[in-house]
């Protein structure tokens, strides 16, 4: 009979882990995604968001804490605004999905559209690039993206506003 017990505790604990796991996955994909963004570059994102594993085992920072997965955006966005501030960056081409129905014409235009996006947005400040790509390309809450950036909801409105103001001003000035 003691080893009834003993299977009926493991039990929970392997349902315990396998949660835990897939949590991780969802939120390493999350990173990945968020630190591609940031740096348009999938290799370096992917190395982020490693490195940003390895700072949450060394520093012992729980992952079944509540605020594990702000910490782990924080931290990937830090490390990719480090990344950013050390390199230049790479041409869009490669990382381009191209539709078969486009024309190279077609082709050619969007791609020179969004390099254009990814300059403008590159030459954002660090606190409205990093609230802009959250909130409209992870399409993240501002109460999310609070917690991430370690600001007042307002802090991250205002931030997302002046993002989106520059960038209109600067399309809108260029006919683009």
């Amino acid at each position: 009979m003691p080893d009834v017990p003993n299977q009926s505790r493991q039990a929970p604990a392997s349902a315990a882990d396998s949660v835990t796991s897939l949590r991780i996955d969802a939120l390493r994909q999350r990173a990945t995604r968020l630190a591609v963004k940031l740096v348009w570059n999938a290799a370096d994102a992917d190395e982020l968001v490693q490195e940003a594993f390895r700072i949450a085992v060394s520093s012992g920072v729980g992952f079944d804490e509540e605020r594990f997965e702000p910490w782990m955006l924080r931290t990937v966005a830090n490390l990719c605004l480090n990344l950013r501030r050390r390199r230049r960056a790479e041409p869009l081409a490669p990382w381009i999905d191209i539709k078969t129905s486009e024309t190279p014409s077609d082709i050619a235009q969007h791609r020179e559209r969004l390099e254009r996006i990814r300059l403008e947005i590159s030459r954002l400040p660090a606190q409205q690039r990093l609230a802009i790509t959250l909130r409209s390309m992870e399409q993240m809450s501002y109460a999310e993206i609070a917690v991430v950036m370690e600001l007042s909801e307002a802090a991250v409105r205002g931030h997302v506003h002046l993002a989106r103001r520059k960038l209109s001003e600067l399309f809108e000035g260029s006919g683009s």
